[in-house]
Formats: C-alpha cells, sequence, structure tokens
C-alpha cells in the first residue's frame, strides 16, 4: 500500500495568488513538491559507511542510524513518486516498498533512518527560495 508524506506551506505570497490566479499557484505547489522528491532523491547514499553484509555475491553497505539510507537495490528511489489527490495537493509517497516507514521510523530491531523528514524540515525552509524562483 502506497505511503504518503506531506508538507504543509503557508505563505502569505501563495495566498495572495490562490486567490489571483489558481493555475499558477497549482503550478508552485508542483515545484515545491518536485523539489522534495530532488531533496529525498539526493539525501540517498550520503550516510558514512556503516556495516557491510552479503546476501549472495552481493554485498552492501548499510547507512549508520540517523542518516538517509545507502541504496543497495534501487527500489525505494525508484519507487518513491508525486501524488496529487486534488488540486493545490501534492504528496510524496514511497509507493509499495514495504520497508519504507521503517527505513524512516526505525524498528525494534534498527535504528531509523530517515530521509522523508529531513526532506520535510528542509523544504518548510526553502519552499520561500522556490516561491521567488517562480513568480
Amino acid at each position: 500500500m502506497p505511503q504518503f508524506f506531506t508538507v504543509r506551506i503557508n505563505d502569505d505570497r501563495l495566498q495572495q495568488i490562490l486567490r489571483d490566479s489558481p493555475d499558477v499557484a497549482d503550478d508552485l505547489i508542483e515545484a515545491v513538491a518536485m523539489e522534495g522528491l530532488a531533496l529525498v532523491r539526493r539525501s540517498f547514499n550520503t550516510s558514512p559507511p556503516g556495516r557491510t553484509y552479503r546476501r549472495g555475491r552481493v554485498a552492501h553497505v548499510a547507512s549508520v542510524a540517523g542518516y538517509p539510507p545507502n541504496i543497495d537495490t534501487g527500489k525505494l528511489m525508484n519507487a518513491l513518486y508525486i501524488h496529487k489527490p486534488k488540486a493545490m495537493t501534492r504528496a510524496i509517497s514511497t509507493g509499495d516498498t514495504e520497508y519504507a516507514a521503517a527505513l524512516e521510523f526505525g524498528t525494534v530491531k534498527m535504528a531509523a533512518r530517515p530521509f522523508m523528514r529531513p526532506m520535510a524540515e528542509e523544504l518548510r525552509k526553502i519552499a520561500p527560495e522556490v516561491f521567488d524562483r517562480l513568480i
């Protein structure tokens, strides 16, 4: 089942654009979502090296707890997409990757390797810059 992560953006300029030009506002929301998706994808493989383990002939270097995950099969990164349930709304989904929540929040046996929450925090900071570039 797809899992979604949502960031709400409150910006006075966006509210004004919503009133004056709803289509432009929707384009701005799309641009912010695309920036968020790019942030998540760029965060993969930025961890210092963790434990190395083998699966058959393939070795994988895990990420360090607290850092975004390192890429193993590429399934998670390839499953990420922007979902548009309605106008002025975007959600970045981890698709059908059943282990995304375990990486994001950790489990009883594994510490978290957050990748969506850091993106959300960064997106809250840079959304006004994205608006500035496009307005």
